[in-house]
């Protein structure tokens, strides 16, 4: 399981209903003490965690870190990778390529080669991309202090990009000038930078538990998916993916045996060199080695469900050899992308955290103070270079968790709507969130009945407990399991243009399916009412886990197989779907999908299934809204993937 990531397995909260999840009465006071009360323990969680701090570094470890280089007229920048996006602009599909980005908008050759040399001198590596945004600066801790005129282990943003002690370290002014910000120089500074432990993990991700039901037995494979959402007219048209690629930016690797024989169980091609991993320089190599995942489920579902999709692309792994997701791991793994443009799409299913953890580190001085703009920075050079990309919009429902302070040891969490993730909530990458399709059962003599596709939202369980109520009391740790697909309003972007005249942005309708205390909420009144900023998700498709999918990997089960579920399982197969579109003959790239799917969104031909209803409908609390094309549970809804290759240009 990845830290920060969006591994959509199946919830506690659902294991709960499978009987998954065992209860064990309290032992007599005489044999031992008397257990911590349940309840207090579960909303003690809910509220508060424990911290990973930095590691201290030694004289002789290698660090790496960024130089992010200022892009010439930035605005001019972000015009262009809407031009080439956007149909009947004169630019439209005029792709650059890295190169070309540099010659456009990066600093020169001299000034790359200039730093490169100045770094070498101080007896630093530093590697530049073609695009002239970046240098990836490798070496050891002694070397980098003396150059920088600082401690990396008490390292701290000042207003000077280049300070992170006490004095300004003596850069030529040439050099200087060109800096935009640097990422990663504080990371290591243990008195201030850390990292939630895993107990808040687990309930952002959903913790493990073996479901095999029978339901679970019918379904999943890659059939629920291009059944559903009418990928098979592609498949019909002799669309395979050959001649593509597809980007997977992972926090873990694979082993190439489970990734085959899931290809091979689904009739995709088993050529070996279909797979490959590119390792992408990372910050935190040098420390919790033990957790660095060589067989991560979440890689390897994503590759899994990418490829059989597109089963004849190719997929690249970008992975990131670290136990802990940063910006420096971020920042590289999309850039080494970009850098080879090699993939038509890249699919990304973890991320640093929400906004409200950033801005602690922001605080605390030790994440630069740029972190938002550099994600724009970074992402739209891929719209630049015509490569799709697609963001799995998390496994939480409508309220995340956010971080709020941080005392001694311990973090204090809480969960909200009015929180976002910077990383997956930048207008420029498609967001992907989830459904749930229709099923029918029974638990504790109470029949679930989901009769159409809806928002993924765990409400629809609720009639199980307002008729049991001490299923709540049995397992209060299931008040922090509560899931469904993220989406709502990001806090940190402003609403794109492309968003604005889509009937639905920037209004919504809400049934409040959980209390202040995370319980559950019966018969919410419907509430309406406008905000603002980046509408979240972009389109949906199926990711309950109780409506999943099947993957494989050797060791899960006795069998190898297990349900799994999440957006994060969707995300790669929008991917997949690009890659079948991309190899039809005569295409040029689909390049960044949003500029052309809310224009198509309001138009009579529309590709699109929205999801208006407002009951049953909700990720438990936004829900659908009627006579709209957009809401923020489901975005513009599910796609019928045969009519938007036809209409997309």
């Amino acid at each position: 399981m990845k830290y920060w990531g969006k591994l959509g397995i199946v919830s506690m909260f659902a294991g709960l209903l499978f009987g998954a999840v065992n209860v064990q009465p309290a032992a007599a006071k005489s044999k031992q003490k008397t257990p911590t009360n349940p309840i207090s323990k579960a909303f003690t969680d809910m509220t508060s965690t424990n911290i990973i701090k930095a590691q201290k570094l030694g004289k002789n470890d290698d660090v790496t870190f960024d130089i992010v280089l200022k892009p010439r007229n930035e605005q001019a920048m972000y015009q262009q990778a809407l031009a080439v996006n956007t149909p009947g602009n004169a630019d439209f599909k005029d792709y650059l390529t890295p190169a070309g980005i540099r010659e456009k908008f990066g600093q020169s050759t001299t000034i790359t080669n200039d730093w490169k040399s100045y770094l070498k001198q101080h007896h630093l590596q530093a590697d530049a991309m073609d695009n002239g945004l970046l240098l990836v600066v490798d070496g050891k801790v002694k070397n980098i202090n003396k150059t920088f005129r600082m401690d990396l282990n008490k390292a701290t943003y000042h207003a000077n990009p280049l300070q992170f002690g006490k004095a300004k370290p003596k850069i030529p002014g040439r050099l200087s000038k060109t800096v935009y910000t640097v990422v990663g120089m504080a990371d290591h500074n243990s008195s201030r930078y850390f990292f939630p432990n895993t107990k808040v993990q687990l309930a952002m991700n959903g913790a493990q538990a073996d479901t095999t039901t029978n339901f679970a037995k019918k379904g999943g494979y890659t059939s629920r998916f291009t059944d559903r959402y009418n990928v098979d007219s592609l498949y019909g048209q002799g669309a395979t993916g050959k001649g593509q690629s597809i980007g997977l930016i992972g926090l873990g690797g694979v082993q190439r045996s489970n990734v085959l024989h899931f290809w091979n169980h689904e009739g995709a091609s088993t050529n070996p060199s279909r797979l490959s991993v590119k390792q992408v320089p990372s910050d935190m190599v040098v420390y919790a080695k033990q957790l660095i995942q060589s067989n991560s489920m979440e890689t390897t579902m994503d590759a899994e469900y990418a490829g059989s999709v597109a089963p004849q692309a190719n997929v690249r792994i970008y992975w990131s050899e670290s136990a802990f997701p940063t910006l420096v791991n971020a920042i590289n793994s999309y850039s080494t992308a970009f850098n080879e443009n090699r993939v038509s799409a890249l699919s990304s299913s973890w991320a640093l955290g929400p906004n409200s953890y950033m801005q602690l580190l922001k605080q605390r001085k030790v994440l630069t103070p740029k972190y938002a703009d550099l994600y724009n920075l970074v992402y739209a050079q891929g719209a630049l270079q015509g490569i799709s990309l697609f963001t799995a919009s998390g496994d939480t429902g409508a309220a995340k968790y956010a971080f709020k302070s941080v005392h001694g040891n311990q973090v204090l969490v809480d969960r909200t709507i009015n929180e976002s993730d910077p990383g997956d909530t930048s207008p420029w990458l498609t967001s992907v969130g989830g459904t749930t399709l229709p099923f029918k059962q029974t638990n504790y003599g109470v029949t679930v009945n989901v009769e159409k596709e809806r928002a993924w939202g765990y409400d629809y369980f609720w009639p199980i407990f307002e008729s049991h109520p001490s299923l709540v009391q049995k397992t209060p740790s299931m008040l922090s399991q509560t899931g469904g697909s993220t989406g709502g309003f990001s806090g940190v972007y402003p609403t794109p243009d492309y968003q604005k005249t889509v009937p639905g942005v920037n209004t919504f309708a809400a049934r409040q399916y959980l209390s202040n205390l995370n319980q559950p909420a019966f018969n919410p009144a419907l509430l309406t009412g406008t905000a603002t900023g980046r509408n979240y998700p972009d389109v949906s498709a199926d990711a309950d886990p109780s409506t999943g999918y099947m993957i494989y990997q050797k060791g899960l089960s006795k069998s190898g197989w297990k349900l799994s579920g999440g957006t994060s399982i969707v995300a790669p197969q929008f991917a997949g779907v690009t890659a079948l579109i991309n190899s039809e003959p005569g295409r040029t790239r689909m390049g960044f999908w949003n500029p052309q799917l809310y224009r198509l969104a309001t138009q009579s031909d529309t590709p699109f299934h929205p999801m208006n209803d407002t009951e049953n409908n909700s990720n438990l609390y936004f829900t659908g809204q009627p006579n709209t094309d957009y809401n923020q549970a489901t975005g513009l809804g599910t796609v019928d993937f045969g009519k938007l290759a036809q209409v997309y240009k």
